[in-house]
């Protein structure tokens, strides 16, 4: 058995083999040698000193300011790219991916007031998250109301956030397309939509769910969309040409369906004039 002095002369032996090793990476130009210790020339602090039982590389307050700098760099860039996938993923289009807030122009009292309940839906989305509360935006076409989800859909994101923007004819296109697909089949499609935190379908009712008193196809996956988001307490944000009332009478929904998103939608709606022709008539085409 080594005695302690034996162990300390060991000690001793492979502190001075990590002195040299350590003087020998110094950067001259950055660091100084006091009492066999390095030393940063600009703060004036230590960069090594013995730890429990041998010597250590310890960080001085610069070291300590870059490494928070490019740790800080590090997750900027982890969250740029995070957000950036998240606006992939949400299927929004090109024409409304700048759509915000502050640029949109409120129009009418009607307007401001549907405004401010989607500012105010966005500003509370934790709370909004938790109790699964949404909104059922109908109107006149042209009115703003594609322009006010878009809104929503690109503040959320900003929030990091994940949202699915889309409309019941775009869902029924893509899961015929991706029939048989390897990447995504019918079944993994149906669950994005079902576990996505915000999910904003556009146009609801210009689809017909029903034809002739029979149920297409699409009833169902209507159906099994909400009806799982409404059980999960998942946002789900509509807009529509339609009351809910005359969805069912004219455009087919089945009211077991209707009755679950009146239960969690707040219904708004938006009449005036054409948010779209205004905003056609404000743009300078450069032709």
């Amino acid at each position: 058995m080594q005695s302690i002095k034996d162990i300390m002369i060991q000690n001793q032996k492979q502190n001075d083999i990590l002195t040299k090793q350590m003087l020998d990476q110094m950067i001259p130009e950055e660091e100084y040698v006091k009492d066999n210790d390095i030393y940063c020339k600009k703060c004036g602090e230590r960069r090594t000193r013995f730890g429990f039982s041998r010597k250590i590389w310890i960080k001085c307050s610069c070291q300590m300011e870059q490494w928070e700098k490019e740790n800080q760099a590090s997750k900027n860039m982890e969250r740029k790219r995070y957000l950036e996938q998240l606006r992939r993923d949400s299927l929004l289009g090109d024409e409304y991916k700048n759509a915000t807030f502050d640029k949109t122009d409120v129009y009418s009292d009607n307007f401001a007031a549907i405004y401010a309940r989607c500012e105010k839906f966005c500003a509370n989305f934790e709370k909004v998250l938790e109790k699964g509360h949404g909104i059922y935006l109908f109107g006149d076409k042209g009115t703003g109301k594609t322009h006010l989800t878009a809104c929503i859909a690109n503040e959320l994101l900003n929030k990091g956030r994940p949202v699915i923007y889309t409309s019941m004819g775009e869902i029924s296109k893509t899961i015929r397309s991706n029939f048989g697909s390897k990447e995504m089949n019918e079944a993994q499609f149906m669950q994005r939509l079902r576990d996505v935190d915000f999910l904003i379908i556009d146009d609801f009712g210009t689809e017909r769910v029903t034809k002739n008193d029979d149920d297409l196809w699409l009833q169902e996956k209507v159906f099994e969309v909400v009806n799982s988001r409404y059980n999960n307490r998942k946002p789900m944000i509509f807009t529509s040409n339609y009351s809910l009332q005359e969805m069912v009478k004219e455009r087919g929904l089945s009211g077991k369906t209707a009755d679950r998103i009146r239960e969690k939608c707040v219904g708004m709606e938006l009449r005036g004039k054409s948010y779209r022709l205004k905003k056609r008539d404000k743009t300078d085409f450069d032709f």
